[in-house]
């Protein structure tokens, strides 16, 4: 029945049944997501920075500017829905309760997002790079992942890549989610802007939570598979205590995914 689904039935028309199916449980869990905002006086109480970065908004292989601008504008206005949000104790944050659907009716533009694993313009596309930084954020920061899809497709080369290779997080509303969970005793303060052409990521609690994150890659490579290229590799987090001991050192993430330009296989890179 699904693979006849597939056939007869328009791809808009199968995502929206998805959509349909999934909004009962999501109504009734919207009583205890994060959705609180503070003010600028109360964000000033977070003193303490538990994870920071910061991500171009362009990268240098942008082929059509209506659609990066539009991207750029969809990157800022998702950024302001999600700065501000605080994380109680134990309580789960949810990519897609904070931002919402991306629609024109919202202010959302049309902008680059992978359709069936192509690229191609949609509505809120670009977004993904908002995911990608607060999935970051959240493992430098040492909270539970509890829901994480990755990226299928290996767009293009590592430029100003700063991070290893699958350290983020594809969304796509409201099927494919990005949620975390504060695993501390104390609320964490999520700040997101866009300054100087960046968007700029923040998590901040009030007080120092004695242990550090850091993570690492295992495993990259570069391979061929039914006559492409695919790229591997495991994200690590080690989660260490002031006094040195490690608390956690466990994998994260598994990514796999299609390379779309031809990678330099013999030293095991993707540069540009």
């Amino acid at each position: 029945m699904r693979r006849l689904a597939r056939q007869i039935l328009p791809f808009a028309l199968r995502v929206e049944l998805l959509r349909l199916r999934r909004l009962p449980a999501w109504t009734l869990e919207r009583r205890s997501v994060a959705l609180q905002r503070l003010d600028g006086a109360a964000c000033a109480e977070f003193g303490y920075q538990l994870a920071a970065r910061c991500s171009p908004l362009r990268r240098g292989y942008e082929r059509d500017e209506r659609l990066q601008r539009g991207k750029e504008h969809n990157v800022a206005l998702a950024a302001s829905l999600l700065d501000r949000a605080l994380v109680q104790p134990g309580q789960l944050c949810s990519y897609h309760h904070l931002v919402g659907r991306p629609s024109r009716l919202r202010g959302f533009r049309e902008g680059l997002e992978l359709h069936q694993e192509r690229a191609a313009g949609g509505i809120g596309g670009g977004c993904c790079q908002v995911s990608n930084q607060l999935y970051l954020l959240c493992a430098l920061a040492g909270m539970r992942i509890v829901e994480r899809h990755r990226h299928g497709l290996d767009l293009f080369a590592d430029c100003q890549r700063s991070v290893p290779f699958g350290c983020g997080a594809t969304i796509f509303y409201n099927y494919a989610d990005l949620r975390f969970e504060n695993p501390l005793d104390q609320p964490v303060l999520l700040r997101v802007t866009v300054a100087d052409g960046q968007l700029v990521g923040e998590l901040r609690c009030q007080g120092d939570p004695g242990f550090r994150a850091e993570i690492r890659e295992e495993g990259h490579r570069f391979f061929r598979r039914d006559g492409g290229w695919w790229r591997e590799n495991r994200i690590h987090r080690r989660i260490v205590a002031a006094n040195g001991e490690t608390l956690l050192d466990h994998q994260l993430a598994h990514n796999l995914a299609r390379v779309l330009y031809e990678p330099d296989s013999q030293r095991g890179s993707a540069t540009c």
